[in-house]
């Protein structure tokens, strides 16, 4: 079984606020600190954030 990709991006800019426009799939917007994210929070999203907050361009965390 093929596992389908996750991709992750940064935003450079922006205006606004964030909104759930999609309440059956998330409650609410908040934000953590890199050192203190929730529990659970899934090994590939960890791991993007990780290597988003190192310079790190690309992962391929999860493929063997």
């Amino acid at each position: 079984m093929l596992e389908a990709a996750k991709l992750f991006f940064t935003a450079s800019r922006w205006h606004g606020e964030p909104t759930v426009r999609e309440p059956g799939r998330c409650t609410e917007w908040r934000r953590w600190p890199l050192t203190a994210l929730p529990e659970p929070t899934v090994d590939y999203t960890r791991a993007a954030l990780e290597a988003i907050s190192r310079g790190t361009p690309y992962t391929a965390a999860g493929w063997n």
